[in-house]
C-alpha cells in the first residue's frame, strides 16, 4: 500500500514539475510562435497560466494582430476548465469556457476576402468530405462570452461601411453534443445607437433542435441606411426597429423552422433629401408601422400576418414639369442600364410554393401634402387618409375586401369600398366622390385658352368592375353644380350652370362604348359675345398664338418613327348613346358690340328635351326645345340631327314668334343704314344637312315694319331699302317672304351666317332692281308692267294696255306704300309722221273742206291741194340739174308732198307724251289707286332713253 501511495506521490510530483517546467513555458511560447509561423500574426499576452489542480488554462490581457500588424482582437481574460469527468471516456467535458473583455474587429477586405479567412479550414478539393460524420463528444458546463465591442468594417463597400455591437454577452449552460436534452442559452448585445438584442432559448445539438425567443428593442436604423447610402438618395434622420418572435428550428432531418407570435415595429421614421435646398418641402415621416401575429411554418410554406398597421404616415412632395421630388429623393439619380454582361432577372414569380395570408392591413391617421402646377391652390393637403385591406391571400384564392377614405383640403371627400382579387385582378369597387371643387383644376386648361374655371363642384358615385386590374365596366351617377367659366379679364361668366347631373352612366372600355341613361341640364347660361373688333368671345378663348400649337411634324424625328405610326392599325371607334337630355330654366345670352349701336338679346326660359343622341348608324337625335326672346317672344326648335355620325346630318326647324324688330336696330343701322322704329317678326327657319350639303328655307313674316332715322354706316348696303321694303310689304303691312339657302359645308369659304345674309341681300336686290316683275307676280301676270304701249301719234290706249294698267293697279293695291311715277314717251319718227297726218287733215278741214270731201277726194279737195302745193316754196337748187324739169306731179302726189313737209312743233310731241301719261293716270285712278300715289313726271328729252310710243312707269316710296 505504501509503495502505491509513494508511486502516486512521485507521479504527482512529476506531473506538477512537468506542468510548471514544461507545460507552462510551452503555453507562453508555442502559441505565439505557431501564430507567427503559420498566420503571420503577432500574439501578445500578459500571462498564460495552467492550473494543474483544476486542469484550467487561463490567458490574461491577450492581443492578436492582423498579418499587417494592425489590431485584430484583444481580450482581458480567457479561461478553459477541463473536467475530470472527461476521464470517464464520454467525450470531452469542460466545466466552463470563459471569455471576458473581448474586442474584435471583423473586416471584409477590398478584394472581398475576410480577415479571418486564414483561420478557416481549407479542405482539399481532391479529398471528398465525409458525409454524415459523427459529431465529437463535447460537453461544456458553462459557456460565457462577454465582448466589450465587436466591430465590423466592409472595405468592399463604396464608403468603407462600419458598425459595431457593444456589451455583447452570450451564456450557454450544459452545451453538449452528447446530451439529448435541450439546454438553455442566452445572448444579449447592445447595438450602435443604444438598441438591445436579446436571444434566449434551448439548444439540443444531438437531436438537432432549438427553440427560443428573439427580441430586438429600439434598434437604430441609421447604421443600416449608412450601409445603403451609395444606392439611395435620402437621409434617415430617425428611425427605430422593434422585433419579437418565438421560433423553433429542427435540422435533425430536413430543415424545419417555425415562427410564432412575431411582431415587427418600425417607428419614428423620418426620411429627408440629402440636399434639402434642391428638394425642399419633400419628405416621408412614419409614426409607426407594426406587424403583429406573425406565424411561419416551413413545412407548410405558409406565412400568416394577423395585422399590418400603418399609423401616422405623412408624405410631402411636389411635381414641377418632369420633376417629381419624391422620385428624386427615394430613387438613385441615375439608374444603371443593364448591359450584355449584366445578368437579367426574370419578371415572372419564383413559384416556390410559399403562401401568404394577411388578415388585416390598415392605414390610419395619415396624410399627403402635395404641391404641383396642376392644381390651384398648388398645395393640396389630403388628410385624414384611412384604408383597410382584409383577407389578402398570396397566391390569391379569393377576393380581398378593401376600403379607402380621404379628404382633400377639408373640402372634397373620396370613399372606396369593395373587393379585389390580387391574382387575376378581378374585383368590384364602389366609389363616392363628393364636393370636389373644379376650380382646383383650372391650371390643367390648355395654355392657349384664355379662360379660367371660377366655380363648380363635382360629385359622383358608382361602381367599377375590374379584370386584370383594368376597368371592365364603370357605372356611375353624378353632377357638376354651380359651375362657372370666365374669360380672363371679364366680369361676366362665359358659361355657367346651376346643375348638370347624370344617371346611368355606363362605360365599357373593352367594348369601347359609353352610354348615359339621362342627362339633366338646369339653369344653364351661355354667353355669345361679339366684341368691337368683330371677334367672338369663344374665339378669344384661344390665345393669339394658338395656331402655333399645331406644329409641323418634327423634322428631326427618325423616318422609321413616322413609318411605324403610319403602319399602326386604327383602333375601333367608340360608340356613345345618350337617350335622354333634359334642359330646364336655361338661357343663351347674345351680345354684339361690333355694331355702331350695341345689340343684346337673351333667349331665356329654355326648356325641352334632346332624345336618342347616338353614334350608331341610322340613329337620329330628336330635338324639342322652347323658350322666349327677352322674356316675351316665344321660340321653339324641333327636328332631328345626327351630330356624332359621319357625315353629320340634321333636319331642324326654328320658330320665332312676335320678335320686336326695333331691337334689331343695331343690325339694320349697320348693314342697311336705317334704324327700325317698329315691327314684329315671325320666322320659320328650316335647315337640312345631308351628305355635307346644306339646304335651308327661311320663311319670314314681318308685320308693320317702320324704318326710323338714317344711320351713317360704312357697312350699309347701297340699295334703296325703303323701296325694297315697300315692294315686299302687302296691303296689311305684312312682309311675307321665303328665303332659300344652300351651300357645301366642306367648302373652306362656307359660313352659315354669310350664306343666309347673302340670300337676303339677293332677295332685296332683286326686288329693287326688278320691282315690276315682283308686282306682276303678285297678280299672276307675265306682262312687263313697267311700260304700256300706245298707238303712234295717239294718246288713246287700247284694251290690252288698259288691262296691263288694271293689273298694275291690282298689284299696287297689295303694296300700299308704293307710289308710281308716270312718264309719257314718244317715238319721234313714227309719232311725228302720225302727227303730220293729223295736222294736215286738220288744215284741210280748216280750209273749208268737209270730211266727205277729204274721204272722197272731191274736186274741192283737189282745188285746196293745188292751192296749198302752189304756196310751197320750191326746193333750193343743188347745182346738179342737167335735164329740164319734168311734168308737174299729180294731185295725189302733191297731197303726199304737202303732208310729208307739214311742220310738227316739238311742243306737239311733248303734249302727246303728257296726254299719254294722263291717260294712264286716269285709268289707274279708275282702278282705285289714290291720286296721291300717282305722279306724272315732266317730259324730258333724254336721248339715252329708249324711244317708244307709250308711258314708262317707276315705283317710289314717300
Amino acid at each position: 500500500m505504501y509503495s502505491v501511495v509513494k508511486g502516486l506521490l512521485i507521479a504527482y510530483a512529476v506531473y506538477l514539475a512537468c506542468s510548471v517546467l514544461i507545460v507552462l513555458p510551452a503555453l507562453n511560447i508555442l502559441p505565439h510562435r505557431f501564430l507567427q509561423d503559420h498566420y503571420g500574426r503577432q500574439l501578445g499576452t500578459e500571462l498564460i497560466l495552467f492550473n494543474p489542480f483544476t486542469l484550467a488554462v487561463e490567458v490574461r490581457e491577450a492581443t492578436l494582430s492582423e498579418p499587417d500588424g494592425s489590431p485584430f482582437l484583444a481580450f482581458n481574460h480567457a479561461e478553459v476548465n477541463l473536467s475530470l469527468t472527461s476521464l470517464a471516456g464520454n467525450g470531452v467535458v469542460l466545466d466552463s469556457i470563459t471569455l471576458e473583455g473581448l474586442e474584435v474587429h471583423l473586416r471584409r477586405q477590398a478584394g472581398g476576402e475576410l480577415n479571418i479567412a486564414d483561420f478557416l479550414s481549407q479542405n482539399d478539393e481532391s479529398e471528398p468530405a465525409e458525409e454524415d460524420a459523427a459529431l465529437p463528444g463535447i460537453t461544456i458546463g458553462e459557456l460565457s462570452l462577454d465582448a466589450t465591442r465587436i466591430a465590423v468594417t466592409d472595405h468592399l463597400h463604396p464608403d468603407a461601411y462600419s458598425t459595431h455591437l457593444d456589451g455583447f454577452s452570450l451564456t450557454i449552460t450544459d452545451l453538449s453534443t452528447v446530451k439529448p436534452e435541450g439546454q438553455p442559452y442566452q445572448l444579449r448585445a447592445g447595438t450602435e445607437g443604444g438598441g438591445q438584442l436579446r436571444w434566449e432559448g434551448e439548444l439540443s445539438i444531438p437531436t438537432g433542435r432549438s427553440s427560443g425567443h428573439l427580441q430586438l428593442h429600439r434598434i437604430d436604423l441609421q447604421p443600416a441606411l449608412r450601409f445603403a447610402r451609395p444606392w439611395v438618395a435620402f437621409e434617415l434622420l430617425s428611425g427605430q426597429l422593434d422585433l419579437g418572435l418565438d421560433y423553433t428550428v429542427d435540422w435533425s432531418k430536413a430543415l424545419h423552422y417555425t415562427v410564432a407570435d412575431g411582431t415587427l415595429t418600425l417607428k419614428d421614421i423620418t426620411l429627408a433629401p440629402e440636399q434639402v435646398a434642391q428638394l425642399p418641402d419633400t419628405g416621408v415621416a412614419l409614426k409607426a408601422l407594426q406587424v403583429t401575429g406573425v406565424k411561419l411554418d416551413s413545412a407548410t410554406k405558409a406565412v400568416t400576418l394577423d395585422r399590418l398597421g400603418i399609423n401616422g404616415l405623412a408624405v410631402e412632395g411636389w411635381s414641377e414639369g418632369k420633376r417629381v421630388s419624391l422620385t428624386e429623393m427615394l430613387l438613385p439619380a441615375v439608374a444603371q442600364q443593364p448591359t450584355a454582361d449584366t445578368p437579367q432577372t426574370s419578371s415572372e414569380p419564383a413559384g416556390n410554393g410559399w403562401a401568404l395570408r394577411l388578415n388585416l392591413a390598415a392605414l390610419e391617421h395619415s396624410e399627403l401634402r402635395w404641391r404641383s402646377e396642376f392644381t390651384d391652390p398648388a398645395l393640396l393637403r389630403i388628410a385624414p387618409v384611412t384604408a383597410e385591406l382584409r383577407d389578402l391571400h398570396w397566391p390569391a384564392t379569393a377576393p380581398s375586401a378593401l376600403s379607402l377614405s380621404l379628404e382633400v383640403n377639408d373640402a372634397a371627400r373620396l370613399d372606396l369600398a369593395g373587393a379585389l382579387h390580387a391574382g387575376d385582378g378581378s374585383g368590384n369597387i364602389a366609389f363616392a366622390l363628393d364636393a370636389l371643387p373644379l376650380a382646383w383644376f383650372a391650371p390643367n386648361l390648355p395654355t392657349v385658352l384664355q379662360a379660367r374655371i371660377s366655380s363648380g363642384e363635382a360629385r359622383t358615385s358608382g361602381t367599377v368592375q375590374l379584370l386584370n386590374f383594368f376597368p371592365l365596366s364603370v357605372a356611375a351617377d353624378g353632377a357638376v353644380s354651380d359651375f362657372s367659366m370666365r374669360l380672363l379679364g371679364a366680369e361676366n361668366a362665359l358659361t355657367r350652370w346651376d346643375s348638370v347631373s347624370w344617371t346611368g352612366l355606363a362605360v365599357q372600355p373593352e367594348a369601347r362604348s359609353v352610354s348615359l341613361a339621362e342627362l339633366h341640364i338646369e339653369g344653364y347660361e351661355g354667353r355669345l359675345h361679339i366684341e368691337e373688333d368683330g371677334q367672338i368671345n369663344a374665339q378669344r378663348i384661344l390665345a393669339e398664338d394658338a395656331a402655333k400649337s399645331v406644329e409641323a411634324p418634327d423634322q428631326g424625328a427618325p423616318q422609321g418613327e413616322t413609318d411605324d405610326v403610319a403602319a399602326d392599325l386604327p383602333e375601333a371607334a367608340w360608340t356613345a348613346d345618350l337617350p335622354a337630355i333634359f334642359v330646364s330654366d336655361s338661357t343663351l345670352d347674345f351680345l354684339d358690340e361690333s355694331l355702331p349701336i350695341r345689340f343684346r338679346a337673351v333667349i331665356g326660359d329654355l326648356d325641352g328635351t334632346l332624345s336618342n343622341l347616338s353614334t350608331r348608324p341610322g340613329q337620329a337625335l330628336a330635338v324639342d326645345l322652347k323658350g322666349s326672346v327677352d322674356g316675351y317672344a316665344p321660340v321653339t326648335l324641333r327636328g332631328t340631327a345626327s351630330p356624332l355620325q359621319s357625315p353629320p346630318a340634321l333636319d331642324l326647324t326654328l320658330h320665332f314668334r312676335g320678335l320686336d324688330m326695333s331691337r334689331l336696330t343695331p343690325y339694320s343701322g349697320t348693314y342697311a343704314g336705317y334704324a327700325i322704329e317698329d315691327g314684329v317678326m315671325t320666322a320659320d327657319l328650316q335647315y337640312a344637312l345631308e351628305n355635307d350639303r346644306l339646304q335651308g328655307n327661311n320663311q319670314i313674316v314681318i308685320k308693320q315694319l317702320q324704318l326710323g332715322e338714317r344711320v351713317d354706316s360704312s357697312k350699309a348696303m347701297d340699295l334703296p331699302l325703303r323701296l325694297g321694303i315697300a315692294l315686299l310689304t302687302d296691303s296689311n303691312g305684312v312682309i311675307d317672304i321665303a328665303v332659300p339657302v344652300s351651300g357645301d359645308v366642306n367648302n373652306p369659304q362656307f359660313s352659315l351666317g354669310s350664306v343666309i345674309a347673302g340670300a337676303f341681300v339677293n332677295l332685296l336686290t332683286k326686288a329693287v332692281t326688278a320691282p315690276f316683275a315682283l308686282l306682276a307676280k303678285l297678280v299672276g301676270s307675265s306682262e312687263d308692267l313697267d311700260t304700256v304701249d300706245f298707238a303712234a301719234g295717239s294718246s288713246e290706249l287700247d284694251a290690252h294696255g288698259q288691262g296691263k294698267l288694271r293689273d298694275l293697279a291690282a298689284a299696287m293695291q297689295q303694296r300700299p306704300d308704293l307710289r308710281l311715277q308716270i312718264t309719257g314717251r314718244v317715238e319721234r319718227d313714227s309719232d311725228r309722221t302720225q302727227l303730220q297726218r293729223q295736222l294736215f287733215e286738220a288744215a284741210l278741214l280748216e280750209a273749208g273742206l268737209a270730211a266727205e270731201d277729204i274721204r272722197d277726194r272731191t274736186r274741192a279737195w283737189e282745188d285746196v291741194i293745188s292751192d296749198l302745193y302752189g304756196g310751197l316754196a320750191p326746193p333750193p337748187p343743188t347745182g346738179q340739174e342737167t335735164e329740164p324739169a319734168s311734168e308737174a306731179p299729180s294731185v295725189l302726189q302733191q297731197a303726199r308732198i304737202i303732208r310729208d313737209q307739214w311742220p310738227v312743233p316739238e311742243a306737239a310731241l311733248a303734249q302727246l307724251a303728257q296726254q299719254r301719261a294722263a291717260t294712264a293716270r286716269d285709268i289707274l285712278l279708275q282702278a282705285g289707286i289714290a291720286e296721291l300715289r300717282l305722279e306724272i313726271t315732266p317730259v324730258d328729252n333724254d336721248e339715252a332713253a329708249e324711244p317708244f310710243s307709250g308711258v314708262e312707269l317707276a315705283v317710289t316710296v314717300n
